[in-house]
């Protein structure tokens, strides 16, 4: 098949996790990959595939709508069989794009975060730009969901039949193989020191990861066990907020914000535990990092896909959303029984990138014999 990818840019974020590790498989089984990029590229970007088709817009805003009329020339060129899309803003200009085209291209769109809070903090251009997916979305030719739970809050957000979306996890695992030597080299230092345990936590600094509960949380547990230090990766617009409050509850010494790290798996297998926070996900893919990378895990019940990952609490500790209290008791129950590794790994090989590719190719072939 001839696949064409449309979205912004391959930066660190899920989406572009997902396209790069999926462009690996694809390639392997004989399709062809073009991806359509709106932005420019940067030095922190995901590397598909060698053999890959790297098309970028270089739009200085990565605009969806601005990049209806090249994709449209590019579907025209490329006589592409699948055009596959990611996120609301995306999935509308590709609709629109391959309608405009006239192009026999069949439209897979795929939505990857919980719509609610997204759409609340957005522009009053970007609400109607959105609310538009009432008309493109039920013109596409499929559409999938990374989790059963954001299946089902696209079906109620933009008014489509639940039994039209497909649900595909994200083919986030990948098999690692570290010696002791590039372990003790690329972890985070105080995962490799001996000095007690480390919980690891990681993802941008935004609001949707609502890293201030797990901050709250950490300043309980060292009340009750002060060896116990943390380390948040990753980097965002509230570092300097997360820092203030971070040095307000008195733990500048046990809570580290060392900023982006390009692989975080040394740290995750050196640490052995992982706490996600979020305040909301559409499937959670570090996640599944930390389950095969061995680690006892506590996340937040968020909407979606935390608790499907985790087996509804088979293989961690399930928590409500923002609550600091229940967070740090679950913390201090992880830390006093942490998970069989074995079964952590085992567990994330149901994400893995052949059994996500079969379950596309599946979906890519209906829309095509239809």
């Amino acid at each position: 098949m001839r696949i064409c990818f449309f979205y912004e840019g391959l930066r660190p974020g899920g989406v572009e996790h997902m396209i790069a590790n999926l462009s690996h498989e694809l390639l392997a089984r004989g399709h062809q990959l073009t991806l359509v990029l709106a932005g420019s590229p940067t030095d922190q970007d995901h590397h598909p595939a060698p053999g890959t088709v790297v098309k970028w817009l270089h739009h200085p805003k990565k605009s969806a709508r601005a990049s209806i009329g090249p994709l449209r020339a590019e579907l025209r060129e490329g006589d592409y069989d699948i055009l596959l899309s990611a996120m609301p803003a995306f999935n509308n200009a590709a609709v629109a794009a391959r309608m405009l085209s006239g192009t026999r291209t069949c439209n897979v769109l795929t939505e990857r975060t919980y719509p609610y809070p997204d759409y609340a903090a957005e522009s009053l251009t970007q609400k109607l730009w959105h609310q538009t997916g009432r008309f493109f979305y039920p013109r596409a030719h499929a559409i999938v969901a990374v989790s059963a739970g954001l299946a089902d809050a696209l079906a109620r957000f933009a008014h489509l039949r639940r039994e039209t979306i497909d649900v595909i996890y994200n083919p986030a695992f990948q098999q690692h193989s570290y010696t002791a030597e590039d372990i003790a080299a690329r972890a985070h230092p105080w995962t490799v020191d001996d000095r007690g345990p480390v919980l690891v936590s990681a993802g941008r600094l935004f609001p949707q990861k609502d890293f201030p509960t797990f901050l709250r949380a950490m300043a309980i547990v060292h009340r009750e066990r002060p060896a116990v230090r943390a380390v948040i990766l990753g980097d965002g617009p509230l570092r300097a907020e997360l820092i203030a409050l971070r040095d307000e509850l008195g733990l500048s010494a046990i809570v580290d914000l060392p900023g982006f790290l390009p692989d975080i798996n040394p740290s995750l297998q050196a640490a052995g535990f992982f706490v996600l926070s979020s305040a909301w996900e559409g499937f959670g893919n570090v996640l599944v990092e930390a389950l095969g990378a061995g680690c006892s895990i506590v996340s937040t019940d968020c909407p979606a896909g935390p608790a499907e990952i985790m087996g509804r609490g088979r293989h961690g500790r399930l928590v409500p959303v923002g609550d600091a209290a229940a967070m740090a008791a679950a913390i201090g129950a992880m830390l006093a029984t942490p998970a069989d590794p074995a079964v952590q790994e085992e567990r994330a090989r149901s994400f893995s990138v052949s059994v996500a590719c079969d379950q596309y190719e599946a979906v890519f072939r209906r829309v095509m014999a239809a």
